[in-house]
């Protein structure tokens, strides 16, 4: 894959590392040792303590010798060790080679049959789903055909049920024509009435109006008749006043004339005095008369009182009646909603009803297909010939039915990637051609047992997928996501370097390789190489991307995607890094997304494997019982209770909606009955409240007359009270008449000239009194007429009123009565025109849906025959499917035997195997494996061994450099004292041991260099070679 940013490929496997560092290492020190200088000495004899360091050194120089010897034997030791393991790697090359070639031909020889076997199943299987895939649209179009036939049937059962309902109800409405000759007929009679009721309405109307007219003139007459009889009475009443006062006063100049004059006066004093007393009577009397007007007053008053709240109780029960018609009114239009409301849940009802019996009608077919079932079910239980035959057909039905992940079993990761839907791009770094790719792809075993496109392989990649979005987490890196292409490319290159070594470098992608590591998330893991160890080299500064190439690539920002394989033979694991581009199909997954997907692919195939596996078994071990399988017939019959319980539930169903519909018809009753009874609470409210107006009106008649009686009575009490004070007058009258005679008597001719002057005031007085009574009587006499015309006018008034009102209420009675005719055929006619209308438009509707019924029918015949159709033809291939795979059966059993002999050699019983150039194959390659093993065990010990001699020879080596510093200690003492005790002689030497320790370094360097070459530097060091590209 061609990457936009180009990088650079490094190549940089770790035991070379070593080697390089080691071998730098030996020429620094082999340059230190070659320029050592030699040293001098000085030295001063003195025998006695010169003989014991002398002693010590011959000692020291003695002991260095013998550990030379035995480094030098520990050296033999090891490169004997060495040479043994060098061998032993050889035969295993060579052996390992001859396996693979062995491998090789007997898996050519068996993909040389199985091929276009495999070849045949993928057409068959492609034909297969092809046809099957055709096969579901083709069901998913007739069920939902079948849908809209159902849907389409119960709308035409619908229709045909509101036909028949609209049809019943034209029929019992009856003919239209009569109908709405009735209804002209009524609306006539009605509107005659209306006519009439208007009439008698205005005529009603107009004699309330004169009557309220002549109330009101009777008022004002009867004010005016009051007003006048008080006037003309308060002037008879003065005038008499006058006349007595001019008889008073003449009498008095009478008196002053008579020659007796003083003597009648005397005497008249006398009868004035028993006047007076009979006036003071008269008072009394007077007093008692206004007394009894109040009280006639003060009950006309209450007796008003009385019939005003009676004329409020009467208008107040207008108001009553009236609050009363609109509550009737109210009631009937609840009643009236009710009951529309119950009409519609009754239809909703009858269409539920209509869809129970049309689903009980579908239940019972299906308990009808059942029972077929079970019947031919328990026949076909009776007529099982035996348990392996059944078995037998078990196993060709699940070969059948897991055909594709049969064949799966053996296509490794491939397999994986063509269920995600990969493209070529992805599927073609597999092929095999003369390109350089093909021929990398050629060291690829698909799905073989150790090959990094093995499932197992595959799986256990997972971890290092994670292990490596860990660490690029904690360098706050964002997670690389998963590439199914990437992952191809990592499994070929694997597989590819498992056997050169190196890298295939086929297609130019970041890639870190990886020798001799263990588990992911372990201190074994590739990654403590990769990251861990070259972190630290970065981190120190080292930035050679040859030398920190891993831990570059792993950390690289621009990385978007990534795939990891590895290969367990010889222990190969393979990183891939790159950038997703547009022009590569590819899929690309989350971690998490790709561990699901491949987990459940994975255990899915162990699961068909496993079933598979048992129903072999099963056919094995049989064994000839006579035991039957009733699973099948159990089904049938649980199928068959299942559909009778589910025709029993619909039926329970439609006996409750039934049921419901029952209690809504009699609530329908009940409510039509309320409905009529409000109907007629409403026509009974309206009367009411005309008759409650009609007292009203009576009661406010009453009460102008007890209006008219206090007016009356009030005049009355007036006049009495006028009396009265008439009467209390006189007695003031006759008082002063004494007075005057008294003083007469006392005073005679002075009185006598003022009785003269008094005379002709009073006379005087007198004639205006009289003119003011003769205007009052006229006065009196019109106020008479005009009461009395306005009562007259009044009666009338009211004769006539009472007439008009009791028309009125006939001719609303009449007009109720013709105007609920009306209504009703009114309300007839209009239902008939509704039904009617809505007939013609359901007969246009069932046309059409009779129509639509018949092309779904139809429809729904060409795709029965064409799923027919197409299950003949997948039957037939899927016969042929089985064929075929029965076929590659022996071959694909032979290809999973061929993977078993790589694991376990000889181990694996090939008596099964019947083709015998391939059984000659397996058993030469049985017998290679185990002489691999053999090889491999062998060179296992012998680089124990090698290690063990190596631990020797660093022993030796430490030793000899202990006598070393011993021998050198020992030197160094015996010249101070020689430079001490004696006069100091310059000696030049060179060190006797500069060459067996540039031997030793030498010797040293080399061994840590070929350790770290085979991989074996310490005891507890792993084999490694790391590679980074």
């Amino acid at each position: 894959m061609k990457k936009t940013n180009e990088k650079i490929l490094v190549s940089a496997l770790a035991g070379m590392t070593v080697l390089q560092g080691a071998n730098a290492t030996l020429m620094s020190v082999c340059a230190q040792e070659n320029n050592e200088t030699t040293h001098e000495s000085v030295m001063n004899v003195k025998m006695s303590q010169k003989d014991e360091l002398e002693s010590k050194l011959n000692d020291s120089k003695k002991n260095v010798d013998e550990k030379t010897l035995a480094l030098d034997s520990a050296k033999g030791a090891a490169s004997v060790a060495k040479k043994q393991v060098e061998i032993l790697e050889s035969k295993q090359d060579e052996k390992n080679r001859l396996v693979q070639q062995d491998y090789q031909v007997s898996y050519d020889v068996i993909m040389n049959e199985l091929q276009p076997m495999l070849d045949t199943i993928s057409d068959l299987e492609s034909q297969i789903n092809d046809a099957k895939k055709d096969l579901d649209e083709k069901i998913s179009v007739s069920q939902k055909a079948s849908e809209d036939l159902d849907q389409a049937q119960k709308d035409l059962g619908l229709k045909k049920t509101e036909l028949i309902e609209l049809q019943n109800k034209l029929a019992g409405l009856g003919n239209v024509v009569d109908l709405k000759s009735k209804l002209e007929g009524a609306k006539e009679e009605r509107d005659a009435v209306l006519t009439h009721l208007n009439s008698v309405q205005q005529d009603a109307d107009v004699a309330n109006a004169k009557l309220q007219d002549a109330y009101s003139e009777i008022g004002i007459a009867d004010d005016a008749l009051v007003e006048a009889t008080f006037v003309y009475n308060e002037a008879v009443n003065t005038m008499a006043e006058k006349e007595a006062i001019v008889k008073e006063k003449q009498a008095i100049v009478d008196q002053f004339k008579d020659e007796n004059g003083i003597e009648d006066a005397k005497t008249e004093l006398d009868i004035a005095k028993g006047n007076l007393d009979d006036a003071k009577t008269f008072v009394d009397y007077k007093f008692s008369e206004m007394m009894n007007a109040q009280a006639d007053y003060d009950n006309a008053l209450d007796t008003y009182n009385r019939f005003e709240k009676d004329y409020e109780n009467a208008k107040e029960e207008v108001n009553g009646a009236q609050i009363n018609l609109n509550n009737a009114n109210q009631k009937l239009e609840s009643v009236q909603a009710e009951y529309d409301a119950n009409q519609k849940e009754m239809e909703a009802k009858n269409n539920e009803i209509l869809a129970l019996n049309t689903q009980i009608a579908d239940a019972q077919s299906e308990v009808d297909k059942a029972q077929t079932d079970y019947d031919k079910a328990l026949n076909e239980y009776n007529s099982t010939s035996s348990p392996l035959e059944q078995a037998k057909k078990n196993l060709v039905d699940f070969e059948s039915k897991y055909a594709t992940e049969l064949s799966r079993l053996t296509t490794g990761s491939k397999g994986y990637f063509e269920s995600l839907g990969c493209s070529e791009d992805v599927l073609s770094v597999f092929k095999v051609d003369d390109s350089y790719q093909g021929e990398v792809a050629e060291y690829t075993h698909m799905g073989q047992a150790g090959d990094a496109t093995s499932l197992e392989n595959v799986k256990a990649s997972i971890p290092y997928l994670r292990e490596f979005n860990e660490i690029r987490k904690k360098e706050g890196l964002p997670e690389l996501s998963v590439s199914m292409l990437m992952m191809a490319i990592a499994q070929v290159n694997a597989n590819y370097a498992q056997v050169e070594g190196n890298h295939s470098s086929a297609y130019g992608t970041c890639e870190n390789l990886a020798w001799g590591y263990g588990e992911a998330g372990t201190g074994a893991s590739p990654f403590r190489g990769w990251y861990d160890y070259e972190n630290k080299q970065y981190e120190a500064g080292n930035h050679k991307f040859s030398e920190v190439g891993h831990y570059l690539n792993i950390v690289h920002p621009a990385n978007t995607i990534t795939g990891f394989a590895l290969q367990k033979v010889n222990g190969v694991y393979a990183q891939e890094f790159g950038e997703h581009n547009s022009f590569t199909k590819d899929v690309i997954l989350s971690l998490d997304e790709f561990e699901t997907s491949f987990n459940n692919y994975y255990n899915n195939l162990k699961s068909v494997n496993a079933q598979h596996k048992a129903l072999k078994d099963a056919v094995n071990n049989v064994n000839g019982t006579t035991t039957k399988d009733d699973t099948a017939l159990k089904n049938a019959e649980s199928l068959l209770a299942t559909k009778k319980n589910d025709l029993l539930n619909l039926q329970n169903q439609l006996n409750q909606t039934n049921s419901e519909r029952d209690s809504l018809v009699v609530f329908a009753t009940t409510k039509k009955n309320e409905m009529d009874q409000a109907k007629e609470d409403v026509d009974y409210a309206k009367v009411n409240v005309d008759r409650k107006k009609l007292d009203a009106a009576s009661a406010s008649e009453v009460l102008d007359n007890a209006k008219a009686d206090v007016l009356a009575k009030e005049n009355a009490k007036k006049d009495a009270e006028s009396k009265l004070a008439t009467a209390k007058q006189q007695v003031d009258a006759l008082q002063a008449t004494i007075d005057g005679l008294q003083d007469n008597i006392d005073n005679w001719d002075i009185n006598k000239e003022k009785a003269k002057k008094a005379l002709s005031i009073a006379e005087m007085d007198l004639c205006a009194a009289k003119e003011m009574e003769s205007n009052a009587k006229e006065n009196l006499l019109k106020a008479t007429d005009a009461y009395n015309e306005a009562m007259k006018a009044c009666e009338d008034a009211q004769a006539k009123a009472d007439v008009t009102s009791a028309a009125l209420l006939k001719a609303e009675s009449s007009f109720n009565e013709k105007n609920s005719v009306y209504e009703k055929v009114q309300n007839a006619v209009l239902d008939y025109d509704q039904s009617s209308s809505r007939l013609e438009s359901v007969k246009t509707e069932l046309t059409e849906i009779e129509g639509h019924v018949d092309v779904l029918k139809k429809a729904q015949a060409e795709l029965d025959q064409k799923i027919s159709g197409l299950q003949s033809e997948i039957e037939d291939l899927n016969v042929s499917l089985t064929n075929q795979k029965s076929n590659a059966l022996p071959y694909e059993q032979m290809k999973s035997l061929l993977d078993d002999v790589m694991d376990r050699g000889t181990q694996v019983d090939l008596s099964m195997v019947e083709n015998d150039q391939v059984k000659a194959l397996l058993i030469q390659l049985s017998m290679d494996v185990d002489d691999l093993k053999g090889i491999r065990k062998d060179l296992d010990e012998a680089k124990n061994v090698y290690v063990e001699k190596c631990n020797l020879y660093l022993d030796a080596k430490n030793d000899l450099l202990n006598a070393k510093d011993e021998n050198s200690d020992a030197m160094k003492a015996l010249n101070e004292y020689l430079n001490r005790e004696t006069k100091p002689e310059t000696v030049t030497s060179t060190n006797e041991n500069i060459n067996t320790g540039v031997d030793v370094n030498t010797w040293s360097s080399m061994m840590s260099a070929m350790l770290a070459g085979l991989g074996v530097v310490g005891v507890l060091h792993q084999k490694r070679k790391e590679d980074e590209e």
